[in-house]
């Protein structure tokens, strides 16, 4: 029983990473809107962060938002971290391959990495028998909660909540165990190096960019943003893992997210849809996908008022 609520506890923090009572403050995130002249359908498209602070959204995404009939997001994040039974089953796909441990996926890296999460007072046994990619989202968490950002006031947990309180209808464009599996199968280099990018002398530079991330959204900086997908830190030596990788996270994901808009549009829906900001800036992005399809997505806060 001990080792399940851990394991909960160990997802949990992979959701949610604490937080502080905040001020207010106003943000204009990435923001789109997909309309379908024949049909009449018409998909609201916002970027967002899996983290932040109290954020005031712009008065066209919040129209949006209660205009529309279908929130979509990638999973249900709320819905997960209330549900331990998913919880614990998406977190067994977390799991070091049987008969190995953590020190065996980081190798001659093993006890640094381990030195590192005791001095930040992260450190438990029981990661060890996790692979590097909990590793990494637990390290990432810590990266956001000291830089002062918080899962509550995430971009899918503010408009996942209002959903709820709204009764609106949630569809979740993916699975938790779709997304948990993915992580999974990274290559064991590329997730010994993610580690490894955001401990020791690498951990300030992590704060710096977590910073200039929240940043880039909050100001819908496109061009920050399209600088921040790119490649240009991964070693020589890890670029075919690195491209293996992007396509099963970005190519093919972002593919599925595109065919699912196109759906709503020609069937005429309003579909207020939320998945990462990246989805909209990694090569081939979804607004260039939508292109593709014949439909043009215009910046949200340049419409006219309706």
């Amino acid at each position: 029983m001990k080792k399940v609520i851990f394991l909960i506890t160990i997802a949990a923090a992979l959701l949610f990473s604490g937080c502080e009572t905040n001020p207010r403050v106003s943000v204009e995130p990435p923001f789109w809107e997909v309309c379908d002249e024949e049909s009449g359908g018409r998909v609201y498209l916002l970027g967002s962060m899996h983290v932040g602070i109290n954020a005031e959204y712009p008065e066209e995404v919040i129209s949006a938002f209660e205009e529309s009939d279908i929130v979509a997001c990638e999973v249900d994040t709320v819905a997960l971290s209330r549900d331990s039974g998913r919880l614990s089953d998406a977190m067994e796909l977390m799991k070091c391959p049987k008969g190995t441990t953590a020190a065996d996926c980081f190798g001659d890296s093993y006890e640094e990495i381990r030195g590192f999460f005791r001095e930040k007072g992260i450190y438990n046994s029981v990661y060890d028998d996790y692979l590097p990619t909990v590793w990494s989202s637990l390290i990432t968490s810590r990266v956001a909660r000291e830089a002062g950002y918080s899962s509550e006031y995430g971009t899918e947990t503010v408009f996942l909540n209002l959903a709820k309180q709204q009764g609106k209808q949630i569809y979740e464009i993916e699975s938790e165990e779709f997304q948990y599996a993915l992580n999974a199968s990274q290559p064991m280099a590329l997730q010994v190096y993610n580690v490894q990018s955001v401990i020791g002398e690498n951990y300030d530079s992590a704060l710096s960019q977590t910073h200039e991330l929240y940043r880039a959204w909050s100001s819908f900086d496109s061009e920050a943003l399209d600088k921040l997908c790119s490649a240009e830190n991964i070693p020589e030596d890890l670029s075919e893992e690195y491209e293996e990788f992007y396509k099963a996270m970005y190519v093919d994901r972002q593919e599925n997210m595109a065919e699912y808009i196109t759906e709503c549009l020609q069937s005429g829906e309003t579909v207020f849809v939320i998945v990462g900001a990246m989805h909209y800036y990694a090569e081939p992005d979804i607004l260039t996908l939508l292109e593709q399809k014949g439909y043009i997505a215009v910046i949200g806060y340049e419409i006219e008022s309706k």
